[in-house]
């Protein structure tokens, strides 16, 4: 069995007990606990409820940068642990910094980083910004990331590619799933990263007679021209989302281009959900949808490709339902998080970790 110690911004229990009343799709954060399927014992450590701890963990994590109260309150647990799994890389500086000073117990346990936005971070920082995050994550043994082509970010940072792992993102194929209902809704788009470009869009449906729901922050739209045609419906409860997933003829995922896959999530969990799924064909995403195979692509900011494709889709339902159940199965074959976090165990094994 391997021991791991999970860091995550949340709380493992309460997490679990969430997944108990169906508010999360998985028992663990990002299907996680796929892990014990495949003979791995999974503990995490708990934050503080004591207000006077939390204001001098706020003023050092400010200070430093990044969060150190989980791998201060896990350092027992990653005494016992066989490997530390850092769930998004901010949860694993403190462990990486203390691995790269060979400061126990961190020093002589391997470090595993599920990343999702460091690449981007490197792409877009300065010399010395890019010079302080590779530091930062020296110490980390591996370095996952989401497409294939940021390899290639790492290795021009300094970051060498026995250190990093392309994986298949993956979601949660047995909670996601095609309804039995009617799709009522023929144009839907929900995410709320500062990935998504929400401008192409609206410039997109303005003037039609498209409507589009929209799941989103405020934030998401702040100084856009909202056009009459467009629902806004705000945060929405996961099952309320999951249930719009359902109902959708088309899920709009328009991103601007970013160095991972920003909005994979939302596309996937609409591939699974058995939707048709039109997404901008940036590079990272190309790993994910087949133009006219599995969705359709339209290029980054290509206004009249999106305006043209979404009503094409809309009068083709023939269309819609092929790329719908190929899209479904693509999750359930390609992109599942069973598979991601089974490629990521078995990366550990190969080189040594676990």
């Amino acid at each position: 069995m391997t021991r791991a110690l999970v860091l995550s911004e949340h709380d493992l229990d309460a997490w679990g007990e969430r997944f108990a009343r169906h508010e999360v799709p998985s028992a663990l954060p990002y299907g996680a606990d796929a892990l014990t399927d495949l003979g791995w014992s999974l503990s995490g450590a708990r934050r503080a409820v004591d207000p006077r701890w939390r204001r001098w963990r706020d003023v050092v994590e400010h200070r430093a940068g990044f969060p150190l109260e989980r791998a201060i309150r896990g350092a027992r647990d990653a005494r016992r642990a066989d490997v530390v799994l850092a769930l998004l890389e901010q949860q694993g500086a403190a462990a990486s910094v203390m691995r790269r000073a060979k400061l126990p117990p961190y020093g002589s346990t391997p470090l595993v980083v599920w990343s999702v936005w460091l690449a981007d971070e490197l792409r877009s920082a300065g010399p010395e910004q890019r010079r302080r995050l590779v530091n930062r994550y020296a110490g980390a043994d591996l370095i996952t990331h989401m497409s294939v082509h940021e390899t290639e970010v790492f290795e021009e940072a300094g970051i060498v590619r026995d250190r990093t792992l392309a994986v298949r993102f993956g979601v949660n194929d047995d909670f996601y799933t095609p309804g039995t209902g009617e799709r009522d809704i023929d144009l839907l788009a929900v995410g709320q990263d500062r990935g998504r470009d929400y401008a192409t869009l609206f410039d997109a449906v303005r003037g039609t007679d498209l409507v589009l729901h929209l799941v989103c922050k405020p934030d998401n739209v702040a100084g856009l021209d909202v056009p009459d045609n467009v629902e806004m419906r705000g945060v929405v409860p996961l099952t309320e989302y999951r249930s719009l997933l359902r109902r959708a003829r088309v899920v709009a995922v328009p991103t601007h281009d970013l160095a991972y896959p920003t909005g994979q999530s939302v596309a996937l969990e609409a591939a699974a959900s058995g939707s048709c799924v039109a997404v901008t064909g940036t590079r990272a995403m190309r790993d994910y949808f087949e133009d006219g195979v599995t969705g359709r692509l339209v290029e980054v900011g290509d206004v009249d490709g999106w305006r043209n494709l979404l009503v094409e889709l809309r009068e083709d339902e023939a269309q819609r339902a092929r790329l719908g159940t190929a899209a479904r199965n693509s999750a359930e074959t390609r992109f599942s998080a069973r598979l991601m976090w089974a490629d990521i165990a078995a990366a550990c094994q190969e080189r040594g970790l676990t």
